[in-house]
Order: structure tokens, then sequence, then C-alpha cells
């Protein structure tokens, strides 16, 4: 969306320098992604006609509020133990989970995740995932995490770096009535991780490292029917899909913050926002923002999409590849008085640099592998 396009060109960049020693967590299948809307359908299923109404047992349902609270003291439990299975059993057998990556919205099964975690916990032995915001609706709450620990041992099919790590991410959970996941989409950059090792482009900018939080979670849950920021939520979208930098800045408060963090600095304030979403629209043309579902709890609203322009115009330095692509997203605003007071967004800069041809072979415009790191801009 306009909000970022001129920072994307650094990330796809900085992705392409790395993509070679990068791959999901999970491994992919080709599948397509499950939506990630609210389902009751599994609450309403009939039960196996070996039983009687007169003995058959009532079907458990756990509310969201409850099934998070347990999800994320659970999972807290499982990383820090470093327990893959613990962590696994909070799926459901058939659950999925997606990561964008090189094909786009990759999928796998939540029972083949113990290999991809147990390599983790080995190439970060202190690692530690810390839960500090969710926002839930309906079956669906939005988990976001920071991941921190050092480098001690080979981490895809590089040698260990001793250097440490700190990165945000988020998950879009949904789950089914018994409170277990059915489905997870985990949003994280893998450019910022490689480059926090090291591996990325020489000279390219990080975002800093993470320390792990220590405060408590912030949890929030929305009540039947309360949604009273997920209009200025999604007009804040369709609104940056035009381009047009002052109409977004007449829904934004003055001190807003918008950190995406596949960015190496937050930007902060009217002014800067405003320019970047100028050039940024100069640079990809046909701007598209398809919501695919937001959940809205209290002053916050978290928003997963997909974001689809055509790179047409320079950029930070690069020539346009003159490629379409298209990148998942997920954004959580908080909305002050009606004006979006701040916006975190997750993506992986390597799903970018493959939708718009920074991984080809030959991309048309792109820069030497070699060459000089572009500016530092978000």
């Amino acid at each position: 969306m306009t909000v970022r396009t001129s920072m994307l060109v650094l990330l796809g960049c900085w992705a392409a320098g790395c993509a070679s020693s990068t791959e999901p967590v999970t491994e992919p299948t080709t599948e397509a992604p499950t939506a990630t809307a609210p389902d009751t359908a599994a609450a309403t299923a009939e039960p196996a006609a070996t039983q009687t109404p007169a003995t058959s047992a009532p079907e458990v349902k756990v509310s969201l509020e409850d099934a998070a609270k347990k999800y994320v003291a659970e999972s807290s439990a499982a990383w820090a133990a470093k327990d893959a299975k613990k962590q696994t059993a909070l799926y459901t057998p058939d659950a999925v989970v997606a990561l964008p990556g090189p094909k786009g919205l990759e999928e796998a099964k939540a029972t083949d995740m113990e290999k991809g975690l147990a390599s983790y916990f080995t190439a970060f032995p202190d690692l530690k995932l810390t839960y500090t915001r969710v926002v839930g609706k309906g079956n669906l709450a939005v988990a976001e995490w920071v991941f921190t620990g050092t480098n001690k041992g080979e981490h895809m099919g590089k040698p260990a770096t001793n250097k440490k790590v700190g990165y945000r991410g988020a998950s879009v959970l949904t789950f089914a009535p018994d409170g277990r996941v059915k489905h997870e989409t985990v949003y994280f950059d893998m450019g910022t991780m490689m480059g926090q090792l090291g591996l990325g482009p020489k000279g390219a900018p990080v975002r800093p490292v993470e320390a792990t939080p220590t405060a408590a979670p912030e949890l929030m849950f929305a009540k039947d029917g309360e949604s009273p920021n997920e209009a200025v939520a999604r007009s804040w979208f369709s609104t940056s899909e035009k381009g047009d930098a002052k109409a977004l800045m007449a829904l934004a408060s003055d001190d807003i913050v918008v950190s995406n963090q596949y960015m190496p600095a937050d930007t902060k304030g009217k002014k800067a926002l405003e320019k970047e979403t100028a050039e940024g629209s100069k640079a990809f043309t046909d701007q598209k923002t398809s919501v695919v579902v937001c959940v809205p709890a209290g002053d916050l609203v978290a928003c997963e999409y997909s974001w689809q322009a055509t790179w047409k115009g320079p950029a930070m330095g690069m020539k346009p590849t003159g490629k379409t692509g298209n990148v998942h997203s997920l954004e959580v605003l908080r909305v002050k008085d009606g004006k979006v007071a701040q916006t975190t967004a997750y993506a992986n800069g390597v799903e970018f640099a493959s939708s718009f041809g920074l991984m080809d072979e030959k991309p048309a415009g792109a820069p030497p592998a070699k060459g000089p790191a572009p500016k530092k801009s978000p």
C-alpha cells in the first residue's frame, strides 16, 4: 500500500541479497491458503451416529478470550522449555500454518512444525519468544510477539555467527470450538533476521536488535457487535492505495508513528509520512489493497491484507523492474479520536523480492549483486 511503497524497494533489495540462504520455517506446499475468516461450521457439526441424544455429551465450546489466553500462556511455556511437541499440541490434528515466502503464501501442516522448531532451539539455545499484544474477535486473534536469542548453532545452512537477534512478528490465529488453533498465518521479515545475523548485503541498514520485553502482554477482546474503529482502518487502506498523500494525512494524527517491521527505522510525524507516500505512489502504480479480514477491539484494529502494484518508476537508486507483484501483510492500527495514531506492519521481504522480480536471474533494472546499498529512507 502507499504508506510503505517508497520503503518496499529497500526491503526487496535487502531480501534479494539474503534470499539464497533463507527459506520458510515450515515446509511449503502448493495448496492455496485457507481463508482466515470466522468459521462456525465446526461448532454446529453433528456428532457421529454411534451416540444417542440420551448418552451423548454436550460439545464443549471455549470462548475466544479463554482460548487465546491459554494459547499465549502455553505457547510461551513451550518455547521457554524448548518443547516442540508441547507447542504443536496447541493445534488441531488437521491444522495448517501459512507463511509468506518466495512463492507467496506457503502452507504446511502444523504437525510438521516440530522439525523446524527443533532447528531454532538448536540454533538459538537462549531464545525467547515473548508475546506483547493480542487483539481478538469472533474466533480470530492476532498475537504479536518478539523473538530474541543468540545464534550459537547452524541456522538455515549457515554456521553460527554468535550474533544476537531481536525482531518482531505476529500470528493470525483461527481457533476451533475446542480452543485449539486450526489455522495460523505467521508474519515476520526474514531480511531483518538475516541482517541482524550479519548475513545480509554489506552496508545495508538493519532494524536494531529488540530487547526481550518484560511487560505483560496487552490483551484486548471485542464485545459482541463492537467495531467502532474498523471503518477508520478500512478507510486508511482504501485511501492509501489511491496515492493521494494529502487525503491520507487527513486520516492521521499529527504525531503518527508508522512502524514497518521490515524496515530499518520507524516513520514519525505527518510530514515524513506524506513525503514517503508521495514518492511511493510515483514508483508503484495501479496499487490495490485487498483486505482479507479486520479484527477490531478497543482502540486497536488488526487487518490482514494483500497489496498489489506495478513497479514502474525509479525508487531509492534502483530502476523499476516493470513487474506487477503481490505482497501479503498484517497491520495493527491504533486509533485515537477517529485518527490513525500508530501502525505496526509485518511482511516478509523475501516475498516482495520474488514477486517484483528482484530474485530473477537478470531482473530488469536491478542493481548488481555487489553494488552499493540503497540509501536509508524506510
